[in-house]
């Protein structure tokens, strides 16, 4: 049986606290400003909102169940990587700690998600190394695991016999560049302590000149957070390392199914729309992502979208492609926001509240995460 949380202590709210509810209130308003200008201003440019209407009236009990039934599988696949990679997790805890997380981060500014992930880890019983270990390379996969969908796409594409285009194929090169520097970058890291410190060094200036680039705060302890991995990654890595990864690119197939159950629902067929150019889209908007232009790339992923579909599909396919952006937008991001939150009330039997006045505590054996918690 799990332990109970412990319990905080009575009396006035702390400045942290007042600090966290103001950031809450502040979050909520900037979401609703964002989808404001986004729905409101932006889209009603390029979209007929009444084509995107009838689409989604049209849409039958079957093929909503379908496309619940995908986006279940993907939330269960999108814990894959922390099952595998912390040892005594098990499923229901994986997927109840993973969309819980997902949840607070979309509403609480900061790396809460990792605060959160590791109180319902220690709650388990789960050991802090093990927590801590697990929640950076869940992270550190779940990047990574972007860069393989062009790549993915092409071989598709070469084993139906069908022609590449050119973007796709571009990605897939930039993806397999990226994706084998970071593995010489890893095997660089846990063979030296020298070379581990230059590189987090580095990532740290960097991080630094880019997130100052969009007037946001930089991650801290970015350097610190290299040494760590490198202490952890010996064991962890040569235990669980392959396997974690084949599980985070499983988890964005995942999201690619679900995304072509809203493609298929709309009515969207594969020769207007082909699988291939879905995928390069959904690298594309990791990519983007990975700099927090906006809380939860909100407003920035369904424009890409929706701009990189209607240009493969043609302008006359803008407005079921829009319903199809819709669908899988509250498939991935809307919707866990009130079912994680439901989800962590129960996992926390009412001490939820805790996260939001202790965070900082929470953090503390996880800073050097953060890094992973921002390209998310």
């Amino acid at each position: 049986m799990d332990a109970p949380p412990d319990r905080p202590t009575a009396g006035a709210p702390s400045p942290t606290a007042r600090l966290s509810r103001r950031s809450i209130a502040t979050r909520i308003i900037v979401l609703v400003a964002i989808f404001g200008v986004v729905f409101g201003v932006i889209l009603p440019r390029v979209v007929d909102y009444e084509a995107v209407r009838l689409a989604l009236a049209a849409l039958t009990g079957r093929q909503l169940m379908v496309l619940t039934a995908v986006t279940l599988l993907a939330y269960v696949a999108n814990a894959g990587p922390a099952k595998v990679l912390v040892d005594g997790l098990a499923w229901p805890h994986a997927v109840g700690a993973d969309i819980s997380a997902r949840a607070v981060v979309s509403t609480i500014p900061g790396p809460t998600d990792i605060a959160t992930k590791f109180a319902l880890y220690r709650q388990w019983s789960i050991p802090t190394e093990t927590a801590t270990a697990g929640i950076v390379f869940a992270g550190f996969f779940e990047t990574l695991s972007a860069l393989v969908l062009p790549l993915i796409a092409v071989a598709a594409l070469v084993l139906a016999g069908s022609a590449i285009r050119p973007a796709v194929l571009w990605l897939a090169v930039i993806g397999l560049v990226i994706l084998a520097v970071a593995t010489l970058l890893i095997v660089g890291i846990v063979r030296s302590e020298s070379l581990a410190r230059r590189i987090g060094h580095g990532l740290q200036s960097l991080a630094g000149r880019a997130w100052a680039f969009f007037r946001r705060t930089p991650p801290a302890g970015i350097e610190q957070g290299v040494l760590d991995f490198r202490a952890r990654s010996k064991d962890v890595l040569s235990a669980h390392g392959r396997v974690a990864f084949g599980a985070a690119v499983l988890a964005k197939l995942a999201w690619f199914l679900v995304f072509e159950a809203a493609i298929w629902v709309v009515g969207i067929t594969w020769d207007v729309l082909p699988p291939s150019a879905v995928l390069a889209a959904m690298a594309i908007v990791a990519v983007v992502a990975f700099i927090p232009i906006t809380p939860g790339a909100v407003g920035v992923s369904e424009v890409a979208y929706i701009g990189i579909l209607s240009t493969v599909a043609g302008e006359g396919a803008t407005g079921d492609i829009t319903a199809a952006v819709t669908l899988f937008r509250i498939a991935q991001w809307l919707a866990p926001i009130p079912i994680g939150w439901i989800v962590l009330v129960i996992l926390r039997r009412g001490h939820w509240g805790e996260l939001l006045t202790q965070h900082d505590t929470a953090l503390s054996p996880v800073e050097g995460s953060e890094t992973a918690a921002a390209a998310r």
